[in-house]
């Protein structure tokens, strides 16, 4: 039997919801489409096709190193977009990266052995066709979606790879516990996104 494995970071229930207004708005002007129905969130890690290998001893290893990370200070920042192979494009949430994001992005990779570049993004509108993309992105590219947010935890969900319908499953989840370095700023920066998360719920017209 093989696995696949996906290790994410997800954002408060606020920005899930405002993300899910944007994909929804999108499914109204080009129909159905990849990722419409997946909840926001930041990709970290995918594995494919392993042996099942998280064994106890791997994942103590991991959640001690994990755990010594402290929680990330995040922003959503606009929206900005990939271009594919075949005229493909993706529209995505721009997360904000300062020196600070960089760094504990880095000592993230190092604990999870990634070697591949991260550039922290939340999907909205995964892999559209290049016409879909024109008529989508002027509604994006002027929108000022500014929120900070803390991300505290890291989540592992798990499918078998050659399952008939494969599914992701919540497998195991990692916290951030080291709270020194947040602690000057972290009052503040909660009061604010108590004042964003209320502004989002009264954001309806979106394109």
């Amino acid at each position: 039997m093989y696995e696949d494995y996906l290790f994410l970071l997800s954002p408060p229930e606020a920005i899930k919801q405002e993300i899910s207004r944007y994909k929804r708005a999108s499914a109204k002007l080009i129909g159905n489409y990849k990722s419409m129905d997946s909840p926001a969130h930041i990709s970290v890690h995918h594995l494919e096709r392993q042996k099942p290998f998280m064994e106890e001893t791997n994942l103590n290893k991991i959640e001690k190193g994990l755990n010594e990370l402290p929680p990330a200070l995040l922003h959503v920042d606009g929206f900005k977009f990939f271009q594919h192979l075949h005229n493909r494009m993706t529209i995505y949430a721009h997360v904000r990266v300062t020196p600070a994001v960089d760094e504990w992005f880095t000592q993230l990779k190092r604990l999870l052995k990634i070697r591949k570049t991260i550039i922290p993004h939340i999907t909205v509108t995964r892999d559209v066709a290049g016409p879909d993309f024109e008529r989508l992105w002027p509604n994006f590219r002027h929108k000022k979606l500014v929120e900070p947010f803390w991300v505290n935890e890291l989540i592992m969900l798990k499918r078998e790879t050659f399952a008939h319908e494969p599914q992701w499953q919540p497998f195991k989840i990692f916290e951030f516990k080291n709270k020194q370095t947040m602690a000057n700023t972290a009052e503040a920066i909660l009061h604010k996104q108590a004042a964003a998360d209320n502004q989002i719920q009264d954001q309806i017209n979106l394109f």
